[in-house]
């Protein structure tokens, strides 16, 4: 299945079950043209506190690390995804609440109310906390770990007090099909908790690797070359992919963060990740000794490159570490025997050019052009001046800071480089949202070929907060 169709078919699952509970709600109250204000008031109370609780599910969902919705949507979608589904359920829950006071001023003092309606309370409380402390964590300067934790604590606070709520006023389970409904989304969403926090980081034999070595490509940027501990178990990944590294195996008090698989794909009993040290976790990894086990959670992500009988090439632009999924492109290409004709574009330090010896190989067992920009801007003469004519069969990925891919995007653009071509890959912990093609180029190329797809993947990450590629990273920000 293309990823296109993968894209549409959990999009559809998605909408699917946003919208299933509330209409499964509204046929079963068979809502009619005599109901009067107050009937419809306490109608749209009921259904904000449905639409409010799937959405929260639906996001705890897409933020689970499920395989099947990460190499279909992109990190980046599924982040967007999760950003707006959280913010529709705090805005949903504040005017559950608000309605809720209208139909009845008591409740304006919750130490009066019911138990169910101290609940409820408590639960738009933690909604709040929960929003702030996505809003801190996007902070310049604000740590990860500590950001993590209490977004985390925060949504399990409010999932829990929420579905006390219902529970415990208990008007919604009176109906026998609405108490399916409600019991199958509690389900879902126990399965992939329990999956994400339980079995993934206890008990799975999948992603337990070992190190064999560490090389050093520069003064900052190390490869930790790993090997899976169990032959049967190793990771299967497509070349772009990402995992999320963990050093010990427990549920509390460990970091784990994202990088990008450097490595081929080809190659299934090792595993490369390269890594620029920006932080305490990852000079942690450059100091690994042979032997250290580790655990990875992936692969995650769609940033990779389609069938080769549906492009005639590559076009792969980079900065500075965020050529490390592009290695593992070319890497996969060379092993494969690739006969078509890719290009490369390096945006990097002068000082400390990465590969440099392995690129120069790269470009003879493959069909390869290599041009470093030697700090010159990637703008649309720089890439005209390598790309053919015909631009519309190729495929193109972009790689790197923010700057880089607000640039190499507008330079496609005005290039004519058709939407649907262009995927991209935003890294960093916090910055300027992932760019995207320009709205008007969009507005055109989806009135001549009504296909305006997105242009990032992953990154597309995330419009809350990237994904990226070298640093450390937020969940949704990957390193190296």
């Amino acid at each position: 299945m293309s990823k296109r169709a993968k894209r549409a078919l959990w999009s559809a699952v998605a909408i699917l079950v946003l919208v299933g509970p509330p209409a499964v709600f509204l046929g079963r109250q068979g809502v009619g043209a005599g109901w009067e204000a107050g009937e419809l008031l306490e109608l749209a109370i009921v259904l904000s506190g449905i639409v409010a609780s799937v959405a929260m599910v639906l996001a705890t969902v897409g933020a689970s690390r499920l395989r099947a919705l990460t190499t279909a949507l992109g990190i980046d979608r599924i982040m967007s995804g999760h950003k707006w589904l959280g913010v529709a359920a705090l805005v949903l829950v504040l005017g559950h609440m608000v309605a809720a006071i209208v139909e009845s001023p008591k409740l304006l003092n919750p130490f009066a109310a019911s138990l169910g309606i101290q609940f409820g309370y408590a639960a738009a409380v933690g909604m709040v906390l929960l929003a702030g402390a996505a809003a801190w964590g996007r902070r310049r300067g604000a740590r990860y770990e500590w950001w993590a934790r209490a977004h985390i604590l925060g949504a399990a606070l409010a999932l829990a007090l929420a579905g006390m709520h219902v529970f415990w006023l208990g008007d919604l389970l009176e109906d026998p099909v609405m108490r399916v409904v409600c019991s199958a989304l509690a389900l879902l969403l126990l399965a992939v908790l329990a999956r994400r926090w339980v079995w993934q980081p206890l008990f799975s034999r999948r992603g337990a690797y070992v190190v064999y070595g560490v090389r050093h490509e520069g003064a900052d940027v190390a490869t930790l070359a790993l090997t899976p501990v169990f032959r049967g178990r190793a990771l299967r990944f497509a070349p772009g992919q990402f995992v999320w590294l963990r050093l010990h195996r427990r549920v509390v008090g460990v970091q784990e963060h994202p990088f990008t698989i450097a490595s081929s794909a080809e190659l299934t009993d090792r595993l490369e990740l390269t890594v620029r040290a920006t932080g305490d976790f990852t000079r942690a990894l450059a100091r690994l000794g042979p032997g250290q086990k580790v655990w990875l959670d992936g692969p995650h992500g769609s940033f990779t490159p389609d069938a080769p009988e549906r492009v005639d090439g590559l076009v792969l632009i980079a900065g500075g570490v965020g050529i490390t999924p592009m290695m593992s492109m070319l890497r996969t290409l060379a092993e494969r025997g690739d006969r078509r004709l890719h290009r490369l574009v390096l945006a990097e330090r002068p000082d400390q050019p990465l590969f440099g010896p392995e690129l120069e190989v790269l470009a003879r067992r493959l069909d390869l052009d290599v041009l470093r920009t030697a700090g010159r801007r990637v703008d649309a003469d720089l890439l005209a001046s390598i790309l053919p004519r015909a631009r519309g069969r190729l495929e193109y990925y972009v790689c790197g800071p923010p700057g880089l891919l607000t640039g190499s995007l507008a330079a496609l653009d005005q290039l004519g480089v058709p939407p649907g071509r262009i995927h991209s890959e935003q890294f960093g912990w916090t910055g300027p949202l992932p760019a995207q093609v320009p709205a008007a180029r969009s507005a055109r190329s989806a009135r001549s070929t009504n296909d305006a797809t997105s242009p990032a993947d992953q990154r597309p990450t995330h419009p809350s907060i990237p994904i990226p590629r070298v640093e450390e990273r937020s969940a949704s920000t990957r390193s190296g």
